[in-house]
């Protein structure tokens, strides 16, 4: 019987909290914007939209992945292959435990990009940008998730090949190149996705008129999804370093951190957009108003403080100060910062029906209540 090889001088460190912990965080983070969402959706309307149960449903999978990704750690990812703890039944466990922290992982993050795709579909944006969402779509469909489907689950026949170690059960694999460019393609595919998701709403927006603190708000929202398209970039690095690495155990720690934090960063962003008016209270604290403007009327200031009126606004519509009804009602999506038409402020029509995600031009009139009395025009404002 030959002697076990000797560690004598080889690091020993183990590095497997560096990926524990950013699971546990990165779910509880999620959690609260994903739940945030969801129950402002349900409050709205008492029933989930079909972006929002993709959402709900691609997240609970990838909660379930990076259960399986925090099992990794614990049987040997972190370590070195060398590392005594790593034995052949441990390694086995590993092996057994990426593959479906891979496959839960990988539809936790589809649902979740098609879940930002039907939200998008909902604005009402231009038709030739709605044509290119349908076209990622369709890219994201045929590459992340059907292709990569066959690579997971036809690679190896039987599937529990895949951890055979011993090589001692019957049946055969592929070999690693299919992985590798399943690997490259997915990456590569979500970072084409991610701007298509991000930079086109920005260009569309930066070409009408809008008042700054939407302009502000929406731009927020949407330039947070950069975040998972970085993600992605520094994925397909270390897909390439774990290619020629002979301590894979040890090396993939970085692919498995990026792996889980892009999926649970994605169902962060994909809850933001519904909460766009949240983001506008947030920036006017920080930013003056002289840089963020304001799409509401501001107070006229005439001669004579008892007989001065301005226009004040109620919901969506304009009355005069001690004229209103009591109790004036806003609309629902108005009080609860939310609704996913919302991202556009939404205005009334001259029917009186609300149209939502709509940009029209607004002439702002100021009523000033003296002896003489007169209305004057203060200009136009787009919302």
């Amino acid at each position: 019987m030959s002697a076990a090889p000797s560690t004598q001088g080889l690091p020993l460190n183990d590095r497997s909290n560096d990926l524990k912990i950013p699971i546990i965080t990165l779910i509880v983070f999620s959690s609260l914007f994903v739940g945030l969402r969801l129950y402002i959706s349900w409050r709205n309307r008492t029933f989930f939209q079909l972006t929002d149960h993709l959402l709900w449903s691609g997240f609970l999978l990838a909660v379930v992945g990076a259960v399986f990704a925090y099992k990794t750690a614990e049987v040997g990812l972190g370590r070195h292959v060398w590392d005594p703890f790593l034995t052949p039944a441990k390694l086995e466990e590993y092996l057994k435990w990426i593959w479906f922290g891979q496959l839960f992982n990988l539809y936790g993050m589809a649902l979740i990009k098609l879940s930002i795709c039907a939200y998008i579909l909902m604005l009402d944006f231009s038709r030739g940008y709605r044509i290119l969402i349908w076209l990622s779509v369709v890219v994201h469909v045929g590459v992340n998730i059907v292709f990569t489907s066959v690579i997971l689950l036809g690679e190896c026949q039987p599937i529990s090949k895949h951890w055979d170690v011993a090589g001692t059960r019957p049946g055969s694999c592929w070999g690693p190149t299919p992985r590798i460019i399943s690997g490259y393609s997915g990456a590569a595919t979500n970072i084409f996705t991610d701007l298509i998701y991000t930079v086109a709403p920005l260009v569309y927006i930066s070409r009408v008129q809008l008042p700054k603190r939407t302009l502000w708000g929406v731009r927020a929202v949407f330039l947070l999804g950069l975040i998972t398209t970085a993600i992605s970039a520094l994925k397909l690095y270390e897909i390439k370093s774990l290619n020629t690495s002979p301590d894979p155990t040890y090396t993939s720690v970085n692919l498995s951190i990026f792996a889980v934090t892009e999926v649970f960063v994605g169902a962060f962003t994909a809850s933001l957009p519904p909460l766009r008016k949240t983001f506008e209270t947030l920036l006017r604290r920080v930013i003056p108003e002289s840089v963020m403007g304001t799409s509401r009327s501001r107070k006229s200031v005439g001669k004579g403080t008892d007989n001065s009126y301005a226009m004040k606004e109620v919901g969506n519509s304009y009355v005069l100060n001690g004229n209103a009804a009591a109790g004036p009602s806003r609309p629902k999506h108005d009080l609860d910062n939310d609704s996913e038409h919302s991202i556009l402020d939404a205005q009334q029509s001259l029917d009186g029906k609300d149209t939502v995600g709509t940009i029209t031009c607004t002439t702002e009139i100021s009523v000033l209540g003296d002896d003489r009395g007169s209305v004057r025009s203060r200009g136009l404002e787009w919302v």
